[in-house]
């Protein structure tokens, strides 16, 4: 008899909604330090409406200089993983 993978539930809210992973990033910023992990100095945020249009957010300590940056160095992060042959 064949058995069934078990199944594991990735995210507690649907990954398309919007408002409710913010909600969980936020979450997870107020909470980072006391659980151990480095604090969020910066957020900066690429919002995309249906018509094409793009709003740039920046928050924290971060000007566009810095915000620049940050999206170029996520994008290259984003590029890698891409590329990533497992090697």
């Amino acid at each position: 008899m064949t058995e069934l993978a078990e199944v594991h539930t990735i995210y507690t809210a649907n990954c398309r909604s919007i408002p409710d992973m913010l909600r969980r990033a936020a979450d997870s910023i107020e909470t980072e330090e006391a659980e151990g992990y480095v604090g969020t100095s910066a957020m900066v945020a690429v919002q995309v409406m249906k018509d094409g249009r793009i709003q740039v957010y920046g928050w924290g300590d971060t000007n566009d200089l810095h915000a620049l940056g940050a999206l170029s160095a996520g994008g290259q992060q984003i590029g890698d993983m891409i590329l990533d042959t497992g090697e």
